[in-house]
């Protein structure tokens, strides 16, 4: 049965009037916060990180975490006004943790890379590092791009789950990729011979080099890269990452981050707290 337009008038202005209420009322109450009631309830913030990747986020010889991570998620707490509750799983299991809940935010070394984005939602970025290798070879330290390193008679270790890993597999697939949970182990597979390089951030590079000094570890000069990390929030939870995003302007406006990175980067005092 048809409508004159006559008859159609009041049918359309109802619908309007109905997708109208329908707005109006999902502004008035906005899907609620995982994160947000968890911190309100505990008045914690739990925030996931390795614990092994230096300098950002490591372990001390008395199981306490450090690092520019470690101490910035410290911060970012403090500022907040909750307490922050380090949680400690394999990098690669992170994002599924926030996935599940278990933890509000991730603070270790995350690459902001499109397939993470689809995952979770990044605030910042807070530092900014790049691909570069970790090796005993003074011919391999020299490389000026990644084909130079490109060949099928060289075997490199990366993080597992690590944009390290998925750089090694695009941009080194002819050489063999030796991939370990803990960057530990991997720099071990470096000082024994038993892999050429580590491709690894220029950070954790560096790193090793000072922790070694004796070892004859070279940090390639090149960086292949440009590697944004970012604070990982669960996708769903906007108005935490809003909440997030906020404080972190707000420090790294004051300073505080690059005096931390200061310290955490150049100053190797602490370096001797390692386990």
């Amino acid at each position: 049965m048809s409508h004159s337009p006559r008859a159609l008038g009041p049918l359309l202005g109802s619908l309007l009037l109905a997708i109208l209420f329908s707005c109006a009322t999902s502004k008035q109450a906005p899907e609620p916060s995982r994160g947000l009631s968890h911190i309100a309830r505990t008045g914690e913030i739990r925030i996931g990180t390795s614990g092994e990747q230096p300098p950002l986020t490591m372990t001390a010889r008395s199981g306490e975490l450090i690092g520019l991570d470690v101490a910035f998620a410290n911060v970012l707490a403090q500022a907040m006004g909750v307490e922050p509750k380090l949680v400690r799983l394999p990098f690669g299991q992170l994002l599924d943790a926030l996935d599940a809940g278990d933890i509000d935010l991730v603070m270790s070394g995350m690459t902001i890379t499109p397939e993470r984005s689809r995952r979770a939602t990044f605030v910042g970025p807070y530092y900014i590092s790049g691909k570069t290798i970790l090796t005993r070879s003074e011919v391999l330290a020299a490389a000026e791009i990644p084909e130079d390193l490109d060949s099928p008679d060289l075997r490199f270790a990366a993080l597992q789950g690590s944009t390290s890993e998925a750089f090694a597999q695009r941009a080194l697939s002819q050489a063999t990729l030796v991939t370990t949970e803990q960057l530990e182990d991997a720099i071990a597979k470096v000082l024994s011979g038993e892999v050429d390089a580590l491709v690894a951030d220029r950070d954790t590079c560096d790193f090793a080099v000072l922790r070694h000094p004796d070892s004859g570890l070279l940090a390639a000069e090149a960086t292949f890269t440009v590697e944004p990390m970012g604070i990982a929030v669960d996708a769903d939870d906007p108005r935490l990452a809003n909440l997030v995003q906020t404080y972190l302007t707000a420090l790294m406006d004051s300073g505080a981050l690059e005096k931390a990175r200061g310290f955490w980067f150049k100053d190797p005092s602490w370096v001797k707290d390692l386990r």
